[in-house]
C-alpha cells in the first residue's frame, strides 16, 4: 500500500474505536485564580504547548 491512507477512505466504513480514559485525581490542583488562566484546575494536566517549535522544516 503506497498510497496515502486518508485518500481512498470512506470514513463511514471505518470500525469505531474503543477509547480508554482513566478517572482524573483530585490532587495536586490549583487554586481558582490559575485553574482559569492555565486552563485547567489539574497541574498534572497543564502540559506547555510548542506549537510551530515541534515542526520539523527539514524535508
Amino acid at each position: 500500500m503506497n498510497e496515502r491512507l486518508t485518500d481512498n477512505v470512506q470514513l463511514d466504513s471505518l470500525p469505531l474505536a474503543m477509547a480508554y480514559v482513566p478517572w482524573q485525581k483530585w490532587r495536586d490542583i490549583y487554586s481558582s485564580d490559575v485553574a482559569l488562566q492555565r486552563g485547567t484546575l489539574f497541574a498534572e494536566l497543564d502540559k506547555p504547548f510548542i506549537g510551530q517549535e515541534a515542526v520539523c522544516d527539514e524535508q
